[in-house]
């Protein structure tokens, strides 16, 4: 047997175990290095293997496939974000930055994470903290009450714009405070 028997041979295998089911449609599953470097890591890809999805259909199942894999990676300190930069409008894209994959490694082999904060806040005291209480009882409230309001496609978009401007700035050789400060500046100012 030579090497293009044995690559298509491994070829044909991977394409029978890599379709996916996700309601009725069922989707070849991609994965590979993404190339854009404001978003380097694994990308995956569902691709429909019957045509073209209806829009509404592809943001459902876009929004339950994040949900899915990030609860299913959440045990491993990993997160996935939507991809835009997919080869078709029917493929549903994301991907996993590459400083997680990293983390995991180093997890592994130590089993310490790599970026966890090494210094705590500290505790508030008496006053503060019970004044402190009330006002997350009142965030939690607000916040649960935006949730039912917020169609999770739009959130979902949010928080990847923002894990891609964040990206962007550590890329570009800024800290993560500075990209926050500067996400805190676009939200307040109803920019993003």
């Amino acid at each position: 047997m030579n090497w293009k028997d044995i690559k298509n041979l491994i070829k044909e295998e991977l394409t029978e175990a890599t379709t996916v089911n996700a309601g009725n449609t069922k989707f070849n599953l991609r994965t590979g290095v993404n190339k854009n470097p404001t978003k380097l890591g694994l990308k995956i890809q569902f691709e429909p293997l019957s045509g073209e999805l209806d829009k509404e259909v592809k943001s459902k199942l876009e929004v339950a496939l994040q949900e899915k894999l990030n609860t299913s990676l959440a045990e491993y300190d990993m997160q996935i974000s939507k991809d835009t930069d997919v080869p078709r409008p029917n493929v549903i894209g994301f991907f996993i930055p590459l400083a997680q994959l990293k983390n995991l490694i180093v997890k592994a082999l130590t089993g310490q994470k790599v970026d966890a904060p090494s210094v705590e806040a500290p505790e508030p005291e008496g006053e503060e903290e019970i004044n402190e209480m009330i006002l997350n009882e009142m965030k939690v409230r607000d916040l649960n009450e935006a949730s039912s309001i917020v169609n999770k496609d739009d959130f979902y978009a949010f928080i990847n714009a923002g894990n891609n401007i964040i990206r962007d700035m550590e890329a570009a050789g800024k800290s993560k405070l500075e990209a926050k400060k500067y996400l805190a500046y676009l939200t307040k100012h109803n920019i993003m």
